[in-house]
């Protein structure tokens, strides 16, 4: 009887370790899964945050580049002192 109880508990607990592994398994898929998702996505962002594309882009609208540079405007006070 002692062992027919130790056998049954054996039993169990493999079928619950088996239930995790096969567990793991799938949720380490969906990892991969997540990952390459990711992956792709940043790629995708990184394609459009680039000048060229966006330079297409706004071309598409007539939209084209300054021909002049920026330039930095200075403001002087009077109580400030250099």
């Amino acid at each position: 009887m002692f062992f027919s109880l130790l056998a049954l508990i054996v039993i169990a607990s493999s079928h619950n370790t088996d239930g995790k592994v096969y567990k793991i398994a799938k949720l380490n898929e969906d990892v991969k899964a997540l990952r390459s998702k990711y992956v792709n996505t940043r790629a995708q962002l990184m394609e459009l945050k680039m000048e060229s594309f966006l330079r297409t882009k706004m071309k598409e609208r007539d939209l084209f580049p300054s021909e002049t540079p920026p330039f930095k405007v200075m403001i002087v006070s009077k109580t400030q002192k250099p």
